[in-house]
């Protein structure tokens, strides 16, 4: 069976052909144009930086910008993930001493993928760097606009037969004080974090970012003591404290979808996660997940290691025990002193 690509169809080689020609031409327009007006060093010199350009492109967004007319991607062959720099920077250098060694070398390189019997009309270069070049899906939302995200009507999903109904908590129940008690770990996620308090019932409250960068131990607290708390710890050293019950938006640089929400800011120095990627809702016993139609998606990792990716804009069941991975960052929950009255 032909394996399936992340995310899209494999490229033809007419298109991948088109849209390294484009490249090309802007980068031998821009040296020609410095040759012109300067010299020739300076006409190698900004060749070299529309290259380093192009790398920086290929690795954090996966295109350049004849792939973005063409609607291409570069993903890593195993995950939908754009390939990173080490990834970018094997891609790239293999067609450029294609270039070097025969000038039309280079087209040789790209079109090489009608070799490939794999069925993913792979490159030389993209099996080096063992990427894939796909036709991205139309009609994805841009999660790196600025705004809150417009998600999809949620749809409920879980992987068990039995599927709770999330519960509706007062805020009059939901602020009675409990003794303090360490409950079951709920689950896991990965990153920095920004937390905001929830509102009470009526009750405007603007977003509040907290900055946990770094690798300390400590919790940031939100909120009264003696009130249910979710504690969320990344793979990082970071977490945050929040009140119960709580709705959470993890990011990049979070926005609030509704009024009262908590914004976890991710710590990503990859870019790899989306501004506003994934939406927590905890109501002190049950939580739910919902991908924000992130670029690099989301998936659930359970206790055996199996994976689920989350669709976007699901509304999928949280169970015990459970890991949440954002992109390449992964978080796990704790609730704090006890759940609701």
């Amino acid at each position: 069976m032909t394996p399936s690509p992340p995310l899209g169809a494999p490229a033809t080689v007419g298109v991948r052909i088109g849209a390294f020609s484009v490249d090309a031409a802007l980068v031998v327009i821009a040296a020609g144009a410095a040759s012109l007006l300067g010299s020739p060093v300076l006409g190698a010199a900004v060749a070299a930086e529309a290259l380093l350009g192009l790398w920086i492109l290929q690795a954090r967004l996966g295109f350049g910008p004849g792939a973005l007319l063409f609607g291409l991607r570069t993903s890593r062959a195993e995950a939908p993930l754009v390939p990173g720099a080490g990834r970018a920077f094997v891609r790239g250098s293999l067609v450029l001493l294609g270039g070097l060694v025969l000038v039309a070398g280079a087209w040789v390189v790209v079109a090489s993928a009608a070799f490939d019997r794999s069925g993913l009309r792979r490159s030389w270069a993209d099996r080096a760097a063992d990427t894939v070049l796909i036709v991205a899906p139309r009609g994805r939302q841009d999660q790196d606009a600025d705004g809150a995200p417009a998600l999809a009507e949620p749809t409920v999903h879980a992987r068990t037969s039995a599927v709770r109904e999330p519960l509706q908590v007062s805020a009059a129940a939901a602020a009675l004080p409990t003794a303090p008690a360490w409950d079951t770990p709920l689950l896991a996620v990965e990153a920095p974090a920004a937390v905001e308090a929830p509102a009470a019932a009526g009750e405007r409250v603007a977003p509040v970012v907290a900055s946990t960068a770094g690798s300390s131990d400590d919790a940031v607290v939100t909120g009264a003591v003696g009130r249910a708390q979710l504690l969320v710890v990344f793979d990082t050293g970071q977490r945050a404290q929040i009140d119960l019950p709580a709705a959470v938006n993890f990011g990049r640089a979070p926005v609030a979808s509704e009024p009262g929400d908590v914004l976890i800011a991710v710590d990503d120095p990859d870019r790899l996660i989306s501004k506003t990627h994934l939406r927590l809702e905890h109501d002190g016993e049950t939580a739910w997940v919902i991908d924000a139609g992130s670029t690099n998606g989301s998936e659930l990792i359970d206790d055996d290691g199996a994976v689920h990716p989350l669709q976007p804009g699901a509304r999928t069941l949280l169970e015990d025990g459970t890991r949440v991975r954002l992109s390449e960052r992964v978080f796990t929950l704790s609730r704090l002193i006890g759940g609701p009255v």
